[in-house]
């Protein structure tokens, strides 16, 4: 017989929806003293829609803008970043009939390759 023994770690996990409107954002910066990681999740299916409060302005644009800045922030230089792409169904549909080309016009592949869209 042999006798295994272990100590557990308790792991504590501080979460914090910090709002999608430019107006919030300024207000959390200070919930991430020595934060360790962070998981930036953004809708992919978002990338023909614009913002509430600026209707000049891509969804998905302001979101790859906002990840960038947080990426390079001071702030954050030993932080381990997450980048989580949701809503992967609704973008399934959607791309079908809504071309990726609305939020990235410089994209060149075949209109109809959904994986290829997805993963390039």
């Amino acid at each position: 017989m042999r006798k295994c023994s272990y100590t557990e770690i308790i792991t504590h996990f501080r979460v914090f929806d910090v709002g999608g409107q430019r107006s919030e954002r300024r207000k959390w910066i200070h919930c991430f003293d020595n934060v360790e990681s962070i998981i930036f999740i953004t809708a992919i299916s978002e990338y023909d829609q614009v913002l509430f409060e600026d209707e000049t302005t891509n969804r998905m644009i302001e979101s790859m803008q906002l990840f960038s800045s947080i990426c390079n922030s001071t702030w954050f230089l030993s932080t381990a970043m997450i980048l989580f792409l949701n809503k992967k169904d609704l973008f399934m549909e959607k791309i079908k009939k809504v071309n990726i080309t609305t939020a990235f016009p410089d994209y060149e592949g075949k209109q109809n390759d959904i994986h290829r869209k997805i993963f390039t």
